[in-house]
């Protein structure tokens, strides 16, 4: 359990008036829901000092076994068996085997999550996953009525029907076009914000200088950036682009540009990369915790899908290629980018690089075009907004 707060020893402030106690929902299924919970807790903190925050790995913490052992299966699942997490994904979206299955969990569960809410006495629940609404609402309901549940969607184009339970005080969703989605299942839009997927912080600060960003990450403070990332594993085929791309800048010039390749917890990818002779720059770097410098200091972006980097990188400017997805839930990310122009869609390693390489030398009008697209895609004060209008009914 991630606990932005002990239970125990949750600070007080000094205002006399009692402070939020605010319940942020999430599992760590990928990395993006821990990252806007942590973003969500920080901005609460910011605007209203004095808040309590409380961030719970619900599926794995609060729910009956087996069910809680599933979430450390979900990054072996969707990166050895995308099609079986695809059809699992298609599965649950259905109301009768999505309803059938949540009302059993949360039926065995329901001791566990009176227990955390009974502990933690919050005020505020906030939900960041969509797996979670349907388990604790029905608890709620029963033990504190009166609490105000709200949901912040994490996905950016497919809106998988289990974010969207009837009983959400309000859902705060990415786009307009997710409004849509949300209002054909059944949902008030008196109860629907579109203000932007929540990000870290400093994204909506202004980024450091690009040559010292780029100094400070071992790179050449003068030449152009082809950022290439896996998301918070270091995962899909890094190194087989970045083979790709780099044979393409070299037959280009050899000095078009550089790559960084961030492994995050990867450490074997890090180390084979490092290991490797490379015809042009190659850095490989492990966590990033500057990655709004490092995206200002790059002028491109190789990634997969994931939901937060699309935001991250369009708040930045960052032209987009990508190169998978999850099957389901980060198919519609795609479309996202592809039809606002902000950047395109290869899976193959050698096409990928080949494109990539174009738009670094003879494509860079094209690069400059996706990266104004992918501007107007960008909602740098979406947390701000978020927590503004959350914290407007408290």
């Amino acid at each position: 359990m991630d606990h932005a707060l002990p239970t125990d020893d949750l600070r007080t402030p000094a205002a006399a008036a009692k402070p939020l106690r605010v319940l942020i929902l999430m599992s760590r299924t990928g990395g993006g829901h821990l990252a806007s919970a942590r973003a969500l807790e920080a901005e609460l903190q910011a605007q209203r000092p004095g808040t309590e925050v409380l961030i719970v790995d619900m599926l794995t913490d609060y729910i009956s076994p087996p069910f809680s052992l599933l979430p450390k299966t979900y990054d072996t699942i969707v990166n050895r068996a995308p099609r079986l997490w695809h059809a699992l994904w298609r599965m649950t979206a259905g109301a009768k085997v999505g309803g059938a299955t949540t009302a059993l969990v949360s039926h065995l569960s329901r001791g566990r999550l009176e227990r955390l809410l009974a502990t933690t006495r919050p005020d505020l629940v906030v939900s960041v996953h969509p797996l979670v609404n349907h388990l604790m609402l029905p608890v709620l309901a029963r033990v504190s009525p009166a609490t105000r549940y709200v949901t912040v969607v994490t996905d950016l184009g497919g809106i998988h029907p289990l974010w969207l339970h009837p009983e959400n005080a309000a859902v705060y969703l990415p786009t307009e076009r997710a409004i849509e989605v949300a209002s054909a299942n059944g949902l008030p839009r008196s109860r629907l914000h579109a203000h932007g997927l929540p990000v870290r912080a400093d994204f909506a600060s202004e980024p450091g200088d690009r040559a010292e960003t780029r100094r400070h990450f071992g790179l050449d403070p003068g030449l152009p950036v082809v950022l290439v990332v896996g998301g918070g594993g270091g995962i899909g085929p890094i190194e087989a682009i970045v083979a790709a791309t780099a044979d393409q800048l070299a037959a280009a010039g050899g000095r078009a540009a550089q790559i960084a390749v961030v492994c995050a917890k990867n450490d074997r990818l890090k180390a084979d990369i490092e290991g490797r002779r490379w015809p042009v720059p190659v850095t490989a770097l492990g966590y990033v915790d500057r990655m709004s410098d490092l995206m200002h200091a790059s002028d491109l972006i190789v990634t997969k899908a994931g939901p937060g980097t699309i935001a991250e990188a369009s708040i930045r400017g960052l032209p987009m290629a990508i190169y998978g997805y999850i099957p389901g839930q980060e198919a519609a990310n795609v479309d996202h980018v592809v039809e606002a122009g902000a950047g395109l869609f290869e899976p193959d390693p050698a096409r990928l690089g080949a494109e990539v390489a174009r738009l670094m030398t003879s494509g860079a009008a094209d690069r400059s075009a996706m990266a104004t697209r992918a501007t107007a895609l960008g909602r740098a004060q979406a947390t701000h907004d978020i927590v503004a209008s959350i914290l407007a009914a408290h």
